[in-house]
């Protein structure tokens, strides 16, 4: 009986093993690229100059001030990249995190917060992708045009600095 039992086990190891036979192979290809641009030196550290603005202005929530425009040059586009995203990275407003907040210190105002808008004045909500610009793939050199703004975000609004700080992040299909 153990050596029925033997002869059998072993004869069904060797089939199983069998179904586990390699039956072809399979190579994979492909190449890695450098499809990123670079910030240009002039891009790097932007200063938007919002200017002075009466607080008589933010009437109501939403209101806001003239779109003032900026930048952000790219140079040496690699050819393979075909959309670029910008996410602007800041602590948004505690009343509408869509807009940056402005920095809280002495004397600051509130009651508003900072718009950052692409190029067609649409809103690009504070820690959000952008809805991106397409590039071509002769294009080595990127001008990326944006607009930012005071906004009101409905609580009562106080005179004072309307400062903030933020960071850009692009991202590259």
């Amino acid at each position: 009986m153990k050596l029925h039992f033997l002869l059998t086990a072993a004869l069904s190891a060797g089939s199983i093993f069998a179904a586990l036979a390699h039956d072809g192979t399979m190579n994979i290809t492909g190449t890695i690229t450098d499809n990123t641009c670079v910030v240009s030196a002039d891009s790097q550290n932007l200063t938007v100059e919002m200017g002075n603005v009466s607080s008589k202005q933010f009437y109501r929530a939403g209101a806001a001030t003239r779109y003032e425009p900026f930048t952000i040059h790219l140079e040496r586009c690699d050819a393979a990249a075909s959309r670029v995203s910008i996410t602007f990275i800041g602590t948004p407003n505690s009343v509408n995190s869509q807009l940056l907040a402005v920095t809280t210190q002495a004397q600051s105002a509130q009651g508003v917060g900072i718009g950052l808008y692409d190029s067609d004045k649409t809103l690009v909500p504070v820690n959000n992708l952008s809805g991106g610009t397409a590039l071509t793939s002769r294009q080595a050199n990127v001008t990326l045009p944006f607009f930012a703004r005071y906004v009101a975000d409905g609580s009562n609004v106080s005179p004072g600095a309307a400062n903030a700080t933020i960071t850009f992040t692009l991202t590259y299909e």
